[in-house]
């Protein structure tokens, strides 16, 4: 399989991530990301992602 890295589709993927992550980022500041942080504070991909948002206050 051949990857298309023509300058107009590797742009476009770009976006296409930013976009996500910004959804991403979005969903955890909500209160439904609190929320999931509140429920699995023991969880290594919660709070890690907590910490890089800034919201874990102790290790």
């Amino acid at each position: 399989m051949k990857i298309d890295m023509s300058p107009e589709v590797v742009a476009h993927r770009l976006k296409l991530v930013n976009e996500l992550r910004k959804a991403c980022l979005s969903l955890a500041r909500s209160s439904a990301g609190r929320d999931i942080l509140k429920k699995n504070r023991n969880n290594d991909t919660v709070r890690r992602t907590a910490k890089a948002l800034g919201h874990w206050t102790h290790d």
